[in-house]
């Protein structure tokens, strides 16, 4: 955890859920805080077997080179593996919706919701081999 320039708490927490990395975000994805976003999610994307979930539901803000770096932890995922988000603000979801990453990942507004569809993806491709 770190502080945030503009006083409030930046936290990034990564946790497991039904064999499926969560990480959740808390606070503003800027560029003083980015580092701590690819320094959590780099590691867990290139492990993410069961896929890979980004809960952002508590972001205040998102900038454009958080976006860059969701894209470039969506691109280490392994092939089988899929990511998705979890955002419910608009300050979140407008710039997701602006920057057209939602047609890469899937976004949801629950966590349950977004692992089911990341752990989803990984049967039917392991089931397709």
């Amino acid at each position: 955890m770190s502080d945030d320039p503009t006083g409030g708490q930046f936290e990034i927490v990564s946790d497991v859920h039904d064999a499926t990395t969560v990480i959740t975000v808390r606070g503003e994805l800027d560029l003083d805080t980015i580092p701590h976003l690819s320094a959590a999610a780099f590691p867990a994307a290139d492990a993410a077997e069961r896929g890979l979930v980004v809960d952002m539901t508590d972001v205040s803000f998102l900038s454009s080179s958080a976006i860059t770096v969701l894209v470039r932890v969506s691109d280490r995922l392994p092939e089988s593996s899929r990511m998705a988000l979890v955002a419910v603000d608009g300050v979140v979801v407008r710039p997701v919706q602006l920057s057209g990453i939602d047609r890469v990942m899937a976004t949801f507004t629950t966590v349950p919701e977004a692992v089911a569809h990341v752990q989803s993806s990984a049967v039917d491709r392991e089931g397709g081999r």
